[in-house]
């Protein structure tokens, strides 16, 4: 546990110690109530800048967002094309893994039924770069007479669901998941060929 907050970005401090708590407790242990004591702080300074638990879940997750486009910027070091196309989708899968709190949070439901429109706005923007790769791949001849939306639909599913199956718990104990990057890897050429 972080030691008690005296002074400076209370904001801040509330987010990094929400992730810290979704990481160990998950949605359901996270209370603003319980930041608060956690921070030594009353327990209506959150309020300040959260009303609801839902109002942070949601900064959490443009914080999320924000995160995994920055990571995903590193692809561009690739020429348009599949090459960069595998570079993204990487990209993703170590982020979720490096930051597997803020992944459960951007997938759980509750967030994404409040989602403000800044989180949505950043989530389209994200889905809206994929499909320009998408293009620019297919118009380097990578799989040019499919539909780009299908493709677009596959390469999403491929990717967040091997950023499921690599950090969620379930998947760990229960099936046999990719063990090293190497199969991950593996799995993405399969289908970029």
């Amino acid at each position: 546990m972080n030691a008690p907050y005296h002074h400076g970005n209370l904001r801040q401090a509330l987010l990094d110690r929400a992730i810290e708590t979704l990481g160990e407790k998950g949605v359901e242990g996270l209370s603003l109530r319980g930041l608060a004591r956690d921070l030594g702080v009353s327990h209506a300074a959150p309020l300040r800048h959260f009303a609801t638990k839902s109002d942070l879940l949601n900064a959490i997750a443009v914080e999320g967002v924000g995160s995994l486009f920055a990571a995903s910027e590193a692809a561009d070091a690739d020429p348009p094309g599949p090459a960069r196309l595998r570079a993204m989708m990487l990209a993703y899968i170590n982020w979720a893994k490096d930051n597997s709190a803020l992944h459960h949070i951007l997938r759980n439901p509750d967030v994404m039924r409040h989602a403000s429109e800044d989180l949505t706005a950043l989530i389209a923007g994200f889905a809206s770069r994929w499909r320009k790769e998408i293009k620019a791949a297919q118009e380097s001849g990578w799989r040019s007479d499919v539909d780009p939306n299908i493709l677009f639909l596959h390469i999403v599913s491929l990717t967040a669901g091997t950023a499921i199956v690599t950090t969620e718990e379930v998947y760990q104990r229960r099936v046999a998941t990719p063990e090293t990057l190497s199969n991950i890897e593996a799995s993405i050429d399969l289908f970029l060929g």
